[in-house]
């Protein structure tokens, strides 16, 4: 069963000596919804999502569960930038992620098989992970993520090494992922274009703050504010 919750973002900051990276007043996370992060380099995106993940604490300020799930039952999984798989096979590169379960081998063996299917690595299954390219390894790290049953996933520029066909391929694996799941989708992104795709809402993130907040139609084509104006003038969405 689809379970329903939300993050409730207050008062969250995080900084570095005297460096505030990120400083969000209030923000309201619906599960089963589909959030793109944007906002150019440095604004906050990468950070936004390691404290929403636990990889990193905050400053301040708090993120809430309010819902169905309770704050420590809620599964979230997160894939950051820069992809790892470990030297053994793709195959067991994805069960590991379902390694502490009590799943029959037979059902991690058809999880695993659909999540390479999802993502075009089934063919890849039985190769090594220390050969695969940057785009590759960035799939088999996502196939790791759709295994599992997460409450919210977290995903920090997760094509960013893929040609279009591969980015094409990957948001319609997620998309068909929320869809079973019910889950929280947060992705970050560079391009406004693909935020455009995947998003039912958009984040817009500049010097840490969110100043554009709402669906992703109406941020991505009339933002209100001069940071969302000039960011999004250099992109064609």
């Amino acid at each position: 069963m689809t379970r329903t919750f939300c993050l409730n973002v207050e008062s969250l900051q995080k900084a570095y000596g005297d460096r505030m990276v990120l400083d969000i007043s209030e923000l309201r996370l619906e599960s089963g919804t589909s959030y793109a992060l944007v906002g150019p380099n440095g604004s906050g995106k990468s950070t936004f999502l390691k404290v929403l993940s636990g990889v990193i604490d905050q400053t301040a300020g708090f993120v809430d569960v309010s819902g169905d799930v309770p704050r420590e039952e809620l599964l979230v999984g997160y894939m950051p930038q820069k992809s790892y798989v470990f030297g053994f096979t793709v195959f067991k590169n994805v069960a590991l992620a379902l390694q502490s379960s009590s799943l029959a081998k037979e059902e991690v063996e058809r999880r695993v098989k659909d999540a390479l299917e999802a993502v075009g690595m089934s063919a890849f299954s039985s190769e090594r992970g220390s050969g695969l390219s940057g785009g590759e390894a960035q799939r088999v790290a996502l196939a790791r993520m759709l295994v599992q049953d997460l409450d919210v996933l977290l995903l920090d520029e997760p094509t960013a090494s893929m040609d279009i066909a591969g980015t094409l391929l990957i948001e319609q694996a997620l998309d068909q992922y929320r869809a079973r799941t019910g889950c929280l989708l947060v992705t970050a992104t560079h391009a406004p274009s693909q935020a455009h795709r995947i998003a039912d809402s958009v984040v817009m993130l500049s010097g840490g703050r969110v100043v554009e907040f709402g669906p992703a139609e109406h941020v991505l084509s009339a933002p209100s504010s001069d940071e969302g104006r000039s960011f999004l003038s250099y992109w064609a969405v």
